[in-house]
């Protein structure tokens, strides 16, 4: 055979083959869990489409039609500084109770011939007298008292109480007493009330001569 005819037929013959085994090469990459290179390419191999996807980091051929692929995405490393829980403190400012007057009922003397009798509300520190009521009953109860006349502010500590006594003018000496009722209440100059009115009750003889 000429040389010539014989490398006509030849080189035909090689690129045949070289087809041939690229065709075979790139045949054999594509297949269900092999590596790819471009994600999203699809590919159909022996009828099968494949895709290529990441599965775990790595890109591989999936069937499309197949179970889907496993991708495993891991989150981001997040450093929490450690906490420290701080006992909350409450501060607690107790404001000291205010100090009630200490109140005394006291009698002007032992003894009268007249009628209107005195007694005196004396108190520790400042009172006000404005703060007793004349109504039998409400602050005060009286035994042998008709009414209270008035009970009028003496000084800044004492609140003079002037009573009318029912001793009749006979001769005859009878007790006329003045007592805290139930509801006795007196507050002080700084509106701190005082319930409790010590010396009472007290008594003052009143003898009313015969005309």
């Amino acid at each position: 055979m000429h040389s010539t005819t014989f490398k006509k037929i030849l080189v035909p013959a090689i690129v045949l083959s070289l087809i041939g085994l690229s065709g075979s090469t790139a045949f054999a990459a594509n297949k269900e869990g092999a590596k790819c290179t471009t994600a999203g390419k699809i590919v159909t191999v022996s009828g099968k489409k494949l895709v290529c996807a990441k599965v775990a980091k790595t890109l591989k051929w999936v069937s499309v039609g197949g179970k889907a692929a496993t991708t495993t995405t891991v989150a981001p490393t997040t450093t929490v500084a450690p906490t420290t829980t701080v006992a909350a403190t409450t501060t607690t400012t107790t404001v000291a109770a205010a100090v009630k007057p200490v109140v005394t009922l006291l009698r002007a003397g032992g003894s009268s011939t007249s009628p209107s009798v005195n007694y005196t509300v004396t108190g520790d520190k400042d009172i006000s007298c404005a703060t007793l009521s004349t109504v039998l009953g409400v602050d005060f109860n009286g035994t042998r008292i008709s009414h209270i006349n008035s009970i009028v502010q003496t000084s800044a500590k004492v609140c003079t109480v002037n009573a009318q006594s029912i001793a009749e003018a006979d001769g005859d000496t009878r007790e006329t007493i003045l007592a805290a009722a139930t509801t006795f209440s007196i507050a002080d100059t700084a509106g701190v009330v005082q319930t409790v009115l010590l010396g009472s009750p007290q008594s003052i003889w009143v003898t009313r001569p015969a005309p």
